[in-house]
């Protein structure tokens, strides 16, 4: 078997065999494959797109060339969340310890913010001393006793992945369903588990733009799972508008704190309570109405946010941040933007993607510092009435006051009339 030989049938629209991809990958994961072959190989999936079957191979072989982290060792109930990113996405920091708090373990693995994404490691590295890289065994020991997690990646687990994901960033075939798919499923593979739920944004700061694109994802990626045995929902959010009132990473951790400690009752409460409703039916069979009513009762009583402060100081994270909020450091810089006209204001989401990417709050390359501190806060949240002067909202940046200013141009809208927006648009 040749490599050129897999990338000339792949060229030529033909289906490859899954003993072919296993060759593939293997060869890749073993440094055997030069990176003009592999992007080549991206470029005619790229071009020719893959069959189900093949998708579900190519994701197979990807897991199986790296380890397998047992986590239904720890429990047969556990689960795993994954989101394709947003603006302003802090889900992960409100429903992991909602859900462990519930008594279902969970193991997120999590990874860094590029671009106008950001990355729930950033944001919890925004809380001194948080660990985010964790051995095999030291996951599986706090997801026995704390009954929640969230670290990186280990290198051991799908790392095909990289590879491939490194190659497509700079090849232009990022937007291809099945390598987006193999890529997702195989690093939720890669952690065995009962049941995995994915939150798949959909809008203008999303890469899947329109929610027909978007479902034809969602049922390849939900095909590939239940063949590998994996119970699977998946939602379409909306992400025209960032999710909550903050974007940022001291800036969501904040916000985070304070929907689990009762205080805020924003949009990423609404989207993590969807979720959370589906992990309880998928898992415990619990009724909509009831698994509300849990969700409810765990943030009211306590137990999520004292969930959230025992991860925390699982991972060395310093509690007193978590405690009081006012001791993260925001940025010095504090430009407040204020209505010009009265009515209901709406904002775009990759605009102000765009607006923390300049602050300093993301990175445009990997290897970029990022600013804790920097980010927005939103005054008047998406929707919200407003007066003429009243302040939409606040950027804080170490940066450029100016360079910030000229990105504020068509960020947002003031409407005379009340646009409909939906949260949730299908559940898969």
């Amino acid at each position: 078997m040749r490599i050129t030989d897999i990338i000339s049938k792949k060229r030529d629209s033909l289906e490859l065999t899954k003993e072919e991809l296993d060759y593939f990958v293997g060869e890749v994961v073993h440094n055997n494959v030069p990176d003009y072959q592999i992007s080549a190989f991206l470029m005619a999936t790229y071009l020719n797109g893959m069959t189900a079957d093949e998708a579900s191979n190519l994701t197979n072989a990807m897991v199986e060339t790296g380890e397998v982290l047992d986590i239904e060792g720890v429990s047969k109930i556990s689960f795993d969340k994954h989101s394709t990113g947003g603006v302003g996405d802090k889900i992960t920091l409100i429903l992991v310890p909602i859900i462990a708090s519930l008594g279902i373990p969970v193991v997120k693995m999590s990874g860094r913010g590029l671009g106008i994404t950001g990355g729930t490691l950033d944001k919890l590295e925004s809380i001194p001393g948080f660990n985010i890289h964790l051995s095999n065994e030291e996951i599986l020991k706090q997801s026995k006793d704390v009954g929640a997690v969230i670290c990186a990646q280990t290198s051991c687990l799908a790392p095909s992945d990289k590879i491939f994901y490194e190659l497509r960033d700079v090849t232009a075939t990022i937007d291809s369903i099945p390598l987006i798919a193999s890529s997702i499923i195989s690093k939720k593979l890669a952690i065995k588990n009962k049941a995995l739920i994915i939150d798949l944004k959909v809008g203008k700061g999303a890469f899947m733009k329109n929610v027909e694109d978007a479902r034809k994802l969602a049922n390849l990626m939900k095909d590939i799972a239940v063949k590998h045995g994996r119970e699977c929902k998946i939602l379409l959010s909306d992400m025209d508008s960032p999710i909550g009132y903050t974007v940022g990473n001291s800036l969501e951790v904040i916000e985070a704190i304070e929907v689990l400690d009762g205080i805020s009752n924003s949009t990423s409460y609404e989207i993590t309570k969807s979720i959370a409703v589906e992990v309880l039916g998928l898992l415990k069979n619990i009724s909509k109405m009831d698994a509300e009513r849990m969700v409810d009762e765990t943030i009211s009583s306590g137990k999520a946010f004292e969930k959230f402060k025992e991860l925390v100081k699982s991972q060395g994270g310093d509690i007193s941040y978590i405690e009081d909020t006012s001791k993260f450091n925001l940025s010095k810089i504090a430009v407040k933007v204020k209505a010009e006209s009265s009515g209901y204001v709406y904002y775009d989401a990759l605009k102000f993607g765009e607006i923390s990417l300049i602050s300093g709050a993301g990175r445009e390359k990997k290897e970029d510092e990022i600013d804790y501190g920097a980010g927005i806060y939103f005054n008047k949240t998406n929707g919200e009435k407003v007066e003429s002067g009243d302040i939409l909202f606040t950027i804080y940046s170490n940066r450029d006051k100016n360079e910030i200013l000229k990105e504020i141009e068509g960020s947002y809208k003031i409407s005379e009339s009340i646009i409909e927006e939906k949260i949730i648009y299908e559940v898969i």
